[in-house]
């Protein structure tokens, strides 16, 4: 018997059923990819305008993956490091005037001290950095923290962990760009913040860093008495402080970021975030501060560039903010607490030896952090500050601020 082999099978219509399926499949996955690549790139485009760089570098949300990448598009003079306190408190482009140099901030929410070294690795590529400002609060965590967060990809930084060149870097980083898909939610909202910026919509309504905390919410006299209690109390005295106590040391990331530093004749700024009095406890010692100074001092021993170190968490009138006089809308936080970009120009000025930004009392200006590494007697500056804590600084102070608050 013969068979007709011209016949169709019984399968077909199955078979067209499933090409048609294949087709509508390609067409929805080609027109979702060409979706979030016209996204990204648009939102890329906005990225590299001088004008948005605030808005950019400020904006919580995927830092770890662009951050690398438009760091080496701008290539700055300046660049600053650590976690959310550092990204919240450093304006790049308010930062760059009061310095005269270009200024990259490379902060991000969360920033774990790996991730932090790795940024820094992969930055030392530009030969325009002249100086880091790193945050040492980000080094010096009691927690146990994860060694990264989700997004952080070492594939699209310059080198790997060990300093060798990273393979397919360009093409690694192109494909994060335009169909980076996780990144679509972030560039919306990058994009819509621009667009209320240029609605003119208030820069604490349509920027976070720039939110401000309400004191006066806070009773804040439990805070005023536990920072200058009675004078009748004992009295904290320098016994036993005038060694870094063991046990407290940074994260050893920080040794490999300060020798890629050293190594690249980067400057060093390092320094404790100026966190307010309401967030941090009264009855600490001076031994994280001490420690740092202690190690710092080592590493400037061999290291070509020149390391400052500034410690602006103590009792002044920028942590004290609210405490001596009411406060509605701080000028220094964030209402979580972080520092604003306000109070990032104070350290800047701090540290670079700037004038401090006009209608900043004399006060504040003569008591806002110092270069400890240089100073001859930073033991005794370090514990004084701390003393203030358990009312050393006594009534003489606090009067001295108030005053100088009340009648500018």
């Amino acid at each position: 018997m013969d068979i007709d082999t011209n016949q169709p099978s019984d399968d077909s219509p199955a078979r067209a059923a499933g090409r048609r399926f294949l087709r509508i499949l390609a067409i929805g996955v080609v027109t979702i990819a060409s979706v979030v690549a016209c996204i990204n790139l648009v939102a890329w485009r906005y990225m590299l305008a001088e004008e948005n760089q605030a808005i950019v570098q400020l904006l919580s949300g995927w830092g770890r993956i662009y951050k690398p990448i438009l760091y080496d598009d701008i290539k700055p003079e300046i660049a600053v490091f650590g976690a959310s306190w550092a990204r919240d408190g450093f304006d790049p482009i308010e930062t760059g005037k009061l310095l005269g140099r270009r200024v990259f901030n490379h902060g991000v929410s969360g920033g774990s001290a790996y991730e932090t070294r790795r940024f820094a690795d992969s930055a030392l590529g530009n030969p325009n950095l002249q100086a880091a400002i790193v945050n040492l609060d980000t080094f010096f965590r009691n927690e146990t923290a994860a060694r990264f967060r989700y997004g952080f990809d070492e594939s699209i930084l310059n080198v790997d962990a060990e300093h060798r060149p990273t393979p397919f870097v360009g093409l690694r980083r192109a494909y994060s760009l335009a169909l980076g898909g996780w990144a679509v939610g972030a560039n919306v909202k990058l994009i819509s913040t621009i667009l209320a910026r240029d609605r003119g919509v208030a820069r604490p309504d349509y920027l976070e860093s720039y939110e401000q905390r309400n004191l006066t919410r806070r009773n804040m006299k439990p805070l005023r008495d536990r920072i200058f209690p009675d004078p009748e109390r004992a009295r904290r005295t320098t016994a036993g402080y005038t060694e870094p106590q063991e046990g407290v040391i940074p994260d050893e990331e920080l040794d490999i970021l300060i020798e890629g530093f050293c190594a690249n004749g980067v400057d060093i700024y390092a320094y404790f975030t100026p966190t307010h009095m309401y967030k941090q406890s009264c009855d600490v010692t001076a031994s994280r501060e001490l420690a740092a100074l202690d190690y710092l001092r080592r590493k400037q021993r061999s290291c070509v560039s020149r390391i400052q170190y500034f410690q602006f968490a103590y009792a002044n009138m920028v942590t004290l903010e609210g405490v001596l006089s009411p406060v509605k809308a701080s000028h220094f936080y964030r209402p979580d607490g972080h520092p604003r970009p306000t109070a990032g120009l104070m350290m800047a000025a701090s540290m670079f030896d700037k004038p401090f930004p006009p209608g900043t009392p004399p006060m504040l200006a003569q008591d806002f952090g110092i270069d400890l590494i240089s100073h001859a007697d930073a033991e005794g500056w370090l514990l004084e500050r701390a003393a203030r804590c358990d009312g050393d600084w006594g009534e003489q102070g606090y009067d001295a601020m108030k005053q100088e608050l009340l009648n500018p």
